[in-house]
Order: C-alpha cells, then sequence, then structure tokens
C-alpha cells in the first residue's frame, strides 16, 4: 500500500503534524497533503520539519496543470466525478459553491498521487479532506479512509451540512473518529454499513512542556483556558465562574489564550463580572508558549458547550497537552470528553453551561494539594497511553490494511 495522508491544514494544527511524522517514520513513502495552504501568522509551521516529506499543497498554476493533467489522462471519470460531485452538492447551495472550490483544490494533490502511483488516500477530517480522498477514489481508483473529530461531525445550520455526507461515509473502506460519542452519531447516518468498518482512534498529540513547573510568588491561583473565541468554547462560563468565586472571597485569575469573534463581547463580560482585573486574554499564541502558560497554572479550564447549531468540542488537543505538562484539567461534559477524563482520576467535570458547578471544581481542587497531584499524575498516564502518536498511527495503518483485504 502506497498511502497519501490529507491534512485540513497542517500549518496550523499541531495533531496533523504529529500524525504525518509518525506516518512518515513508520510507512517512509507516505506523501503528505494539505488542503488548506500556509497562511501569514500560521501558528505550527516551524514545525514542519518534523515531518520527514514534503507538504504538497495547491497553487493557482498547480490546479490549471493537474486539471490539464487528469483530463488529458483520466477525462471519462474526471468528467464522471466531476458531475457526480455536482449533483449531489445541489441541495445545498453554500456547499456547491464550496465542493466546486474543493473539486479545483482537489486536482494538484490527485495528479501528484497519481504520478507516485499512491493506492490509499487517508484524509484528516471529514470535510473537504475527505471530498478530496473521495473525488481519488472517483477519479484514480484509490482507497479511501477518513477520520472525523467534531465540527465535522455535528453539522447543525442548513448551511453547515454536507450534502456528500453520508455518501462519503458509505464509501470510505474506513471511518474513524477520534471519540466513541462521535462514532456513533455517524454510525447513525448510515445504518446499514457493516460495524466494522468504523473504529475510535484518539488523536496523536506529542508535547514537550517546561521541565519544572512554576509559579509566580504570592500570585493568586491561575486558570489556563486556550482555543478559539467562539461560542462552542464557552469562556463565557469560565469569566463566570471567576467572576462566582471573587464574589466569595476566593482569589483567582484566569488566562483566555485565543482569538476570535466574540473577544469583544467577552472583555465586555468581563468588565460585567467585575473581573476585569483577573481576566488576561493576550490573543494568538505560539504552540511553543502553550508550555510556559501551562507551568504557571493551578489547572485548565475546558468550558465546552453545544452551541445553538450543534457544534460542540471532541476531545481538544490542548487538554492532552495538559495533561503531558502534569497540568490538572476541568471540564465540561461534551463531546468526547467523558470518555477519558473521569471526575477526581483524570480530571474534574461539571455539567456545560454551569457556572457554579465549575466555580465549585476549582475550590475543590485548590484546596487539595492531594486531589492535584492526583489528577496531574493520572492525566498523564491517560495522554501517554491514549493519545501517543506512534500506537495511534499503528493502528490507523493496521485497520486500513485490514479494510482495504476485507
Amino acid at each position: 500500500m502506497k498511502l497519501g495522508y490529507i491534512a485540513s491544514n497542517i500549518y496550523r494544527h499541531t495533531f496533523e503534524i504529529n500524525e504525518a511524522a509518525e506516518l512518515v517514520r513508520q510507512r517512509p513513502e507516505t506523501r503528505v497533503y494539505s488542503f488548506y495552504r500556509p497562511q501569514k501568522g500560521s501558528i505550527q509551521s516551524e514545525r514542519l520539519v518534523e515531518i520527514d516529506s514534503p507538504v504538497v499543497t495547491w497553487t493557482p498554476a498547480a490546479i490549471v496543470r493537474g486539471l490539464v493533467s487528469l483530463a488529458v489522462r483520466r477525462p471519462f471519470h474526471l468528467l464522471a466525478a466531476a458531475v457526480d460531485l455536482g449533483i449531489r452538492s445541489l441541495p445545498n447551495p453554500v456547499y456547491w459553491v464550496k465542493n466546486a472550490a474543493t473539486f479545483l483544490a482537489a486536482m494538484p494533490i490527485l495528479d501528484d498521487a497519481r504520478r507516485h502511483g499512491l493506492t490509499h488516500l487517508h484524509a484528516n477530517f471529514g470535510s473537504s479532506p475527505a471530498t478530496v480522498a473521495w473525488l481519488g477514489r472517483r477519479i484514480l481508483g484509490t482507497g479511501m479512509s477518513m477520520t472525523f473529530h467534531a465540527f465535522d461531525i455535528y453539522y447543525g445550520a442548513r448551511s453547515h451540512r454536507d450534502p456528500l455526507k453520508r455518501r462519503k461515509l458509505r464509501d470510505a473502506d474506513l471511518v474513524v473518529a477520534v471519540h466513541r460519542h462521535g462514532l456513533d452519531y455517524l454510525r447513525a447516518l448510515v445504518p446499514g454499513e457493516p460495524a466494522d468498518k468504523f473504529c475510535v482512534i484518539r488523536i496523536s498529540v506529542s508535547f514537550e512542556p517546561l521541565p519544572t513547573r512554576r509559579e509566580e510568588p504570592g500570585a493568586p491561583p491561575l486558570l489556563v483556558a486556550a482555543g478559539n473565541l467562539i461560542d462552542k468554547k464557552g469562556f463565557d462560563i469560565l469569566v463566570e465562574a471567576v467572576g462566582i468565586l471573587a464574589r466569595d472571597g476566593f482569589g483567582v485569575r484566569a488566562r483566555i489564550l485565543g482569538e476570535g469573534p466574540e473577544r469583544e463581547w467577552l472583555e465586555k463580560l468581563t468588565v460585567a463580572e467585575g473581573v476585569g482585573d483577573r481576566i488576561d486574554m493576550p490573543g494568538y499564541y505560539q504552540h511553543a508558549q502553550l508550555a510556559v502558560h501551562l507551568a504557571g497554572a493551578s489547572a485548565l479550564v475546558m468550558p465546552s458547550r453545544v452551541s445553538a447549531g450543534g457544534q460542540r468540542d471532541g476531545i481538544p488537543t490542548v487538554v492532552v497537552e495538559a495533561w503531558l505538562s502534569r497540568t490538572p484539567v476541568i471540564a465540561s461534559l461534551v463531546g468526547g470528553m467523558p470518555e477519558v477524563i473521569v471526575d477526581g482520576d483524570t480530571g474534574l467535570v461539571f455539567p456545560p453551561e454551569d457556572a457554579a458547578a465549575l466555580a465549585g471544581c476549582v475550590r475543590r481542587l485548590l484546596e487539595s494539594d492531594e486531589l492535584a497531584t492526583t489528577l496531574a499524575v493520572r492525566g498523564t498516564v491517560m495522554a501517554e497511553t491514549e493519545f501517543s502518536p506512534e500506537r495511534n498511527v499503528g493502528k490507523l495503518l493496521e485497520k486500513i490494511e485490514s479494510a482495504r483485504r476485507s
């Protein structure tokens, strides 16, 4: 089997870098692709050196070359795939436009796969990368598999519903989700498909924390949260919890790392809660800086919710990175997190949207050094056993080989 790995945005997603690097290590002939191109401010691009293979993506010129090449060599397959994609996308005009763009972006990727004789394409994310893999199956006759995470599972608003989703699930040799909750959701969409083509494989997380923890002498305990400033992350719940703790005379600080459309609203909320001086939102952060923030933190807080459109977190990478830095985790019971966060063992949990319950978890943690130590140790064990790149990539390759033989 000659494998192609189609990442969503390998220039920003550290878990995609981890997975691609390990795939190339275990299968040196693996070709690595990125659906999205590098952009100014891509925060993980400096880690691409860990992948012992070039990363291929599209450019306007490469699209033209790839389209011409495939039109000459596979004209009928190319035309049939384009027509099928267009017809299947008609129920959703937003996706018709998106899939038209995806078709063009796929051309240089698929032509590179053809030139290197690839026999199987694995897509990381069931959205556009999986559409590229599906086109590879239609045009080149390659095998196809895909890994789903969160947003690509829980489409809610009509404009975000992928009209090709069930077709991709049926046509795939293997369907992977990073948590059981998401896998069950996907299986329910295609009830007639064999159960053994679906499996759970966690994300691959590799993290180099600081060797020793540090805390600012005399400073109140620090809670760290990280992610895009969007509704499903629930950072407003953290702000409200800090307000509850402050009004009860329990001094804590919070640092929310990331950027997004909810910044202005969150800043106003910190003022309304009277905690503007206790909450810091420094914006985008380099991945290498995360270890520094976690080294001074009493806990990582993940207050995720199910948004009005049905979106939610799966198992955020930052949770696993906190475990690997021996930082306790406090998280809401959303998505795949209940599968790996056991209250009092690998973390503390609370119901989504419940700021008072989150405040209670913070008190519980800060009032017991023994509990903090237990959470740090057990969380580290969970990260090292469930999220190991070597283990999970090996399992992925084994499952792909098995699916192709069946």
